[in-house]
């Protein structure tokens, strides 16, 4: 009799490819491979990108087949979809997420987020806002890694933009397998990078897997999809297999980056040692080659929380930090922070909010007084050493000033007054910071300076005494030495 059983399918090749490339890499990136640790009474899952795409869609669909055959790495899944808004099919494609993942019992987050561009392309802008609902959400979950589905075309096409966008190593490199993400040890995985799209498509053929497809994907006037579309099928042409051989001239692209990095890391090392926090010796950068200062300074940018800025800028940095005259000159801005130099140190501050405007104040013995047309708080501390005498402070209006030129000042007892610029001089604050600084008058007479204190000759040692102090909102950096 024969059988009515349906004959099982013999694995295909490009199947078993996928599923063995998605296994290793994320064995490879989780630190103990085993049962999933728990937080707060929680497994922590493995965190998968689904757009809704063909290759996320592959990609959830062999996570959840790693889930039955029982490899530990996959015992619990949470698939992440991000709603950008930017599509009129954005909504559909939640809906369709969701009835994948309801097939295959993968839980699915949705997380809409707001595309800021802030001078970036909208690509860019939408990827920026991706990436960090993937991290949070891992960091919400505990997650050791969040895998996404790229793939060999993907990354050569990535290679293609950067190198016609005129991209440094770093963006040469692409992206690779691993790469840390977040924080607390988050990696980004990307199993597929070795795999070519048409296996992909060959897999979601196999299984029948519905999937969306984004309009704007077929819209050649985006570069990638210009690429894609004509530059690709060319270079098949006239040399087939070539995406191998590119995906090893990217690797070593990689190596090179990555050796980049450690020698800026050692010469950034180098010219931030012994100095204040944050900033960084110009005499020691300036010995460097032109090639490595570049990159020392790119890493203490990207230290510093900032994008990097083209190699026209980033020289021009150079260039104005080692060759102007005075600390005073030395003014660029990048993405709301100032560059400046003082005292043969360049380091980077909070833009300077403008001009300061005068203000009148009447202390009636509280503990500050809020000046927001100077940006801080002036401070009245009681004290049992020399200063202001309670009632007389209270007795008139202080009016703060900005400095005009020639005011002088004693703040110290046993020395002669000076003009402001020369005891800011010696009291190592730098001249771009002194416009920042209000003086403070009382009857037309000067009795107090931020910075540098009382003026010594209106302190007394007898009765209730206050000292004057001015608290900037933003701590300033420290820069004197």
């Amino acid at each position: 009799m024969a059988s009515s059983r349906t004959p099982r399918r013999k694995p295909d090749p490009d199947e078993t490819a996928l599923l063995d490339q998605l296994r290793r890499a994320v064995e490879s990136a989780v630190a103990e491979p085993g049962p999933p640790a728990r937080v707060r009474g929680k497994r922590v899952p493995l965190v998968l990108a689904f757009s809704g795409g063909r290759d996320s869609t592959a990609l959830v669909d062999l996570a959840a087949r790693l889930r039955a055959a029982r490899v530990k790495s996959f015992a619990e899944l949470l698939a992440v979809h991000v709603h950008h808004g930017l599509a009129q099919q954005a909504d559909a494609w939640v809906e369709h997420c969701e009835a994948l993942c309801r097939s295959l019992d993968v839980p699915l987050e949705i997380r809409r987020v707001a595309v800021e561009r802030r001078g970036r392309g909208i690509e860019a802008a939408a990827r920026v806002a991706r990436y960090s609902a993937l991290a949070a959400a891992a960091h919400e979950h505990g997650a050791q890694c969040v895998v996404t589905a790229h793939q060999l075309d993907d990354r050569v096409e990535t290679f293609l933009i950067q190198w016609l966008r005129g991209a440094g190593v770093d963006g040469l490199a692409s992206f690779p397998l691993l790469r840390e993400f977040g924080r607390d040890g988050l990696q980004l995985v990307r199993p597929f990078i070795e795999a070519r799209r048409a296996q992909i498509d060959r897999y979601i053929a196999l299984r029948r897997l519905d999937f969306v497809e984004d309009p704007s994907n077929t819209d050649t006037r985006l570069l990638r999809n210009a690429l894609r579309a004509r530059v690709l099928p060319e270079l098949e042409a006239a040399r087939p297999g070539f995406r191998k051989a590119a995906a090893r001239s990217i690797d070593l692209v990689a190596e090179a980056a990555a050796a980049l990095r450690e020698v800026a890391a050692q010469d950034l090392a180098n010219c931030i040692e012994d100095a204040p926090t944050g900033m960084l010796w110009l005499e020691r950068l300036g010995q460097l080659t032109p090639g490595r200062r570049a990159l020392a300074l790119r890493a203490w940018l990207a230290a510093a929380g900032l994008e990097p800025p083209s190699r026209a800028r980033l020289n021009e940095i150079i260039r104005q930090a080692l060759t102007a005259r005075g600390d005073a000159r030395l003014l660029l801005r990048l993405s709301g922070r100032e560059l400046r130099r003082h005292r043969g140190l360049l380091l980077l501050r909070a833009a300077d909010g403008g001009l300061r405007t005068g203000a009148t104040i009447q202390w009636h013995g509280e503990p500050e007084v809020a000046v927001p047309s100077w940006g801080g708080v002036l401070r009245f501390v009681p004290t049992d050493q020399a200063g202001f005498d309670r009632d007389w402070l209270r007795a008139r209006p202080l009016e703060l000033r900005a400095r005009v030129s020639g005011e002088r000042f004693k703040p110290h007892p046993t020395r002669p007054s000076k003009t402001l610029k020369r005891l800011f001089q010696d009291a190592g604050i730098a001249e771009f910071e002194r416009a920042a600084l209000p003086l403070v008058w009382r009857d037309d007479r000067l009795i107090y300076v931020a910075g540098l204190g009382a003026d010594a000759r209106l302190i007394d040692s007898d009765g209730a005494r206050v000292r004057l102090e001015w608290m900037p909102d933003a701590t300033l950096l420290d820069i004197k030495r």
